[in-house]
């Protein structure tokens, strides 16, 4: 009789084990998960409805970015992941101005984002998930600077603080992208890692009121000409590793194990008795 419960017992463990795998499956899938992101950023910018300037080569240049974010699975398909992201924007360019000077001028600002994309996935297996992603952004500039130096013939060598004088405080945008995620197993924790690459575009003018009313002197000599809009763009590259906010499960074999050792053991253990 005592065989029949074992092999029962180890029966029942297996049915319960992959029960719980199922389950924890489809848990996993469906687990708000908290963590960080960080990656980096290529910032320029688009100038529409001024040819001159469209035509002014921007040189590549990456800027650190980072944040925190927050999964949070709508279904098998869509996912929710709003964020609060520090990242910069500007441009580099370097041309000849017209009266034959070497000029080059760079604007770099810090802003504080909040972005709610959404990603449609794919869940192939619990490791291998490919998404799309589209979503909103709104920041606001916190700091920055703007620098320009020229050659002769009039020489100049500037740096200014970025301020409402020469760059809008508030940023508007959209992005979309691709990426994909995996849940992976280290130890007893589990860890969500998302793989991003999106593309960013600014959707509000952002020369500043003073540089259109003519109250703030515009520093990029006359290739800085204040027509049309001045959009920001990015391309970001991201790592994010988040962990999912749920309890650890009870393993039916350890408490099969340990229920037949306290019957063993006539309801004591090293500890002392059972109840």
């Amino acid at each position: 009789m005592k065989k029949y419960l074992i092999i029962i017992g180890l029966l029942l463990c297996s049915v319960s084990v992959t029960m719980a795998q199922m389950s924890q499956q489809k848990k996993i899938d469906n687990t708000v998960s908290l963590g960080l992101k960080g990656g980096i950023n290529t910032p320029r910018m688009l100038y529409y409805q001024n040819e001159p300037l469209s035509r002014l080569p921007q040189a590549w240049t990456i800027t650190p970015m980072g944040g925190l974010f927050i999964d949070i699975p709508l279904g098998s398909a869509l996912v929710f992941a709003p964020e609060a992201v520090y990242v910069q924007r500007g441009t580099d360019m370097s041309y000849e101005h017209r009266s034959g000077a070497q000029v080059h001028y760079t604007m770099s600002a810090s802003y504080v984002d909040l972005r709610l994309p959404l990603e449609l996935r794919w869940p192939i297996s619990k490791y291998f998930q490919p998404f799309l992603v589209v979503g909103a952004e709104g920041g606001v500039r916190l700091f920055g600077q703007i620098h320009m130096d020229r050659t002769a013939p009039i020489e100049m060598d500037e740096t200014i603080d970025v301020g409402d004088a020469n760059l809008a405080l508030i940023h508007a945008g959209a992005l979309a992208g691709v990426g994909v995620r995996s849940m992976i197993n280290l130890g007893a924790q589990e860890i969500l890692l998302k793989l991003t690459v999106t593309a960013h575009q600014g959707l509000l003018d952002s020369y500043a009121a003073g540089e259109k009313e003519g109250t703030s002197a515009p520093v990029n000599v006359n290739a800085y000409q204040i027509m049309g809009s001045r959009l920001p763009q990015g391309l970001e590259a991201t790592l994010s590793i988040g962990i999912p906010l749920k309890a650890r499960e009870d393993d039916a074999c350890s408490t099969f194990s340990r229920d037949r050792r306290w019957f063993k053991s006539g309801g004591r253990s090293n500890l002392g008795t059972w109840w």
